[in-house]
């Protein structure tokens, strides 16, 4: 990563604090047999950290939303959707 990630919230001085959420899809084919698409974390937080000085509370979390479920349980696992979600708050000194 080019900017320093932490878990840990901001500290109440510090400068600029926006928080911030990505979702990206990741999908599985037959179990990974036929491919996958699996999303770039860093390259994500590294886009949306352009102009900042570090990152705080960073989190990293796989979610499935109905849609995906219903997919997922319809094809019965042969495809199966997650939704990754990137949240933090950008902090610029």
């Amino acid at each position: 990563m080019p900017v320093p990630v932490s878990a840990k919230p901001a500290e109440p001085g510090a400068g600029e604090v926006v928080p911030f959420r990505l979702e990206v899809r990741q999908q599985l084919f037959l179990d990974g047999l036929f491919g996958r698409s699996t999303p770039d974390v860093a390259a994500h937080v590294t886009e949306a950290a352009q102009g900042y000085d570090r990152i705080a509370r960073f989190e990293v979390k796989q979610t499935t939303n109905i849609h995906q479920w219903l997919l997922t349980h319809l094809t019965l696992s042969l495809w199966r959707m997650k939704t990754i979600v990137i949240e933090g708050e950008l902090v610029r000194d």
